[in-house]
């Protein structure tokens, strides 16, 4: 059952924390398999880049149906590959090819694996999170998408989390598009008993305050986004997290 609380948080300077003594490096993603979108999927047929829509699905991630691996030629923040999301389906202000069926469910979404957070019942934890996004929203002015980052109270089990769930929100700027790849960085304060969690990146405001409203949460264009990472403090327990990372991020048949 998901916990009542919700938390918000946007792109302004005050909800930027600067990563101070992460021990995360250069091609070292943390707790996200596969975070850099560099692996192919282990779900046959998304494995081939421009085979699928729109060209594959990188492993650790599941999707909605227009959300998949970039194009070549799509923009990357690094390596070949990043995550595209396009939405072109329903919201207010957008050219719409095929029109519109259902405005309700036309957000597309791409979301990490649910992923167990180590040392659990430990005090003081935190979640250092870092990912690169761009945006190119092609809707009414003001809207957004949203990146939410779920923490969970129990183990991860399945591909999503289960248990008493907290959602925390993080939004693109609303009244442009981003120029190009925008680095982003925060920290959440973890419970002690906090012990799963995972990230998914919507196209359009997936707030508490607008569910259920297409007319403000959705909106229409496309985001990348790359270098998705994951690390949990102290430093010390980053270690626990990366030992199977090797493992992980193995090219899967």
């Amino acid at each position: 059952m998901r916990d009542s609380m919700k938390m918000f948080f946007g792109m302004s300077a005050a909800a930027v924390v600067a990563l101070a003594g992460t021990s995360v490096s250069a091609g070292n993603l943390g707790l996200v398999e596969n975070g850099d979108m560099e692996v192919e999927s282990r779900f046959a047929p998304h494995g081939t880049p421009g085979a699928d829509t729109p060209a594959g699905v990188p492993d650790g991630w599941h999707h909605s149906g227009h959300t998949g691996w970039s194009n070549p030629g799509d923009p990357v923040a690094g390596g070949i590959y990043s995550m595209r999301l396009s939405d072109f389906d329903g919201a207010i202000g957008g050219v719409f090819n095929p029109p519109i069926v259902d405005a309700t469910q036309s957000w597309e979404e791409g979301r990490m694996f649910a992923t167990d957070i180590p040392n659990v019942g430990a005090a003081g934890r935190t979640l250092d999170l870092s990912w690169d996004w761009n945006w190119d929203i092609t809707s009414a002015l003001g809207h957004v998408f949203t990146a939410t980052v779920r923490i969970s109270k129990a183990p991860a089990l399945t591909l999503d989390l289960g248990g008493a769930i907290t959602d925390y929100f993080f939004f693109t700027d609303g009244s442009a598009n981003s120029g190009g790849f925008q680095n982003f960085i925060t920290s959440i304060p973890l419970a002690a008993d906090d012990a799963s969690f995972d990230i998914i990146f919507n196209t359009g405001d997936r707030s508490l305050a607008n569910d259920g409203d297409p007319g403000k949460f959705d909106a229409t264009g496309e985001l990348f986004v790359d270098n998705v990472s994951a690390v949990p403090e102290p430093a010390s327990l980053a270690l626990m997290g990366l030992g199977g990372l090797a493992a992980m991020r193995r090219r899967r048949a």
